[in-house]
C-alpha cells in the first residue's frame, strides 16, 4: 500500500505547487487594470484599457474585456455577459483543488487499509506457525503500522493545504466579483454621459 500511498503524496504535492503559483493574489488582481476600470466612465475610448489587458492577461483581465466587447450594448447584457464570465474564471481558479482534498480524504484510508492486511498477514502466520519468538512478532505488527502513519503524514498537511488554497480562492473570486460590479457601473455611466442622459437606479441591486 504505501505504493499508491506514494503516488498520492506525489499528485498532492504537484497540485499544491501549481495552484500556488497560479493563486497569487497580485498576479490576478492587477492594480494597473483596476485603475484602468475606475475611469472607463470618463473615457470615449476603450483601447488604453484594452491594451492594459492585453499586457497584462489573466481571469481579471479577461472579465474586463468581456464587459469592454460589450460596452456598448444595454446594461443587462452587460451584466450578464460578466456574470458568466466571472463563472468561467472562478471554475478555472479551483481546478485541481478537489484533487488535493481527494488525497488528503484517501492517504489516511489507504494507510488504514495497509495497516488492516498487515495485521492480517501476521495473524495468519500466528495460526500457523503459533506465537514463535515475541520480538518477530512485534516486528510485523509495527511494519504493519507504518502505513497508517504514512498516510497521516500526507493527509494532515493536504487538508490544511486545501483549506487554504480554497481560502484564497474564494478571496480572490470576491475580488473579481467586487470589481466585475465596478465595469458594470462604470460602463453603464460611460452609457450614460455618452448620451446625455441621466443615470437611472435601476441596477442598483445588482452593484
Amino acid at each position: 500500500m504505501m505504493i499508491p500511498i506514494s503516488l498520492a503524496s506525489l499528485i498532492g504535492l504537484a497540485v499544491l505547487i501549481e495552484r500556488i503559483f497560479v493563486l497569487r493574489q497580485g498576479q490576478i488582481i492587477v492594480p494597473e487594470i483596476a485603475e484602468a476600470v475606475m475611469t472607463l466612465s470618463a473615457s470615449r475610448d476603450l483601447s488604453v484599457a484594452y491594451a492594459i489587458c492585453d499586457r497584462r492577461p489573466g481571469p481579471f483581465a479577461n472579465v474586463v474585456k468581456a464587459g469592454l466587447d460589450h460596452a456598448d450594448n444595454d446594461w443587462t447584457v452587460i451584466r450578464d455577459v460578466l456574470e458568466e464570465t466571472g463563472r468561467q474564471e472562478a471554475t478555472r481558479l479551483t481546478r485541481r483543488l478537489g484533487v488535493l482534498e481527494t488525497v488528503a480524504a484517501v492517504s489516511p484510508l489507504l494507510g488504514l487499509l495497509g495497516t488492516v492486511l498487515g495485521m492480517i498477514r501476521v495473524f495468519a502466520t500466528i495460526s500457523l506457525a503459533g506465537l514463535g519468538n515475541p520480538e518477530t512478532l512485534s516486528a510485523g505488527i509495527s511494519e504493519a503500522m507504518v502505513t497508517t502513519a504514512a498516510g497521516l503524514f500526507i493527509g494532515i498537511p493536504a487538508l490544511v493545504a486545501y483549506n487554504w488554497l480554497n481560502g484564497r480562492a474564494d478571496r480572490i473570486i470576491f475580488d473579481l466579483e467586487y470589481y466585475s460590479s465596478k465595469v458594470l457601473d462604470t460602463l453603464r455611466r460611460r452609457q450614460v454621459k455618452l448620451r446625455g442622459g441621466a443615470l437611472d437606479a435601476a441596477p442598483a441591486e445588482n452593484s
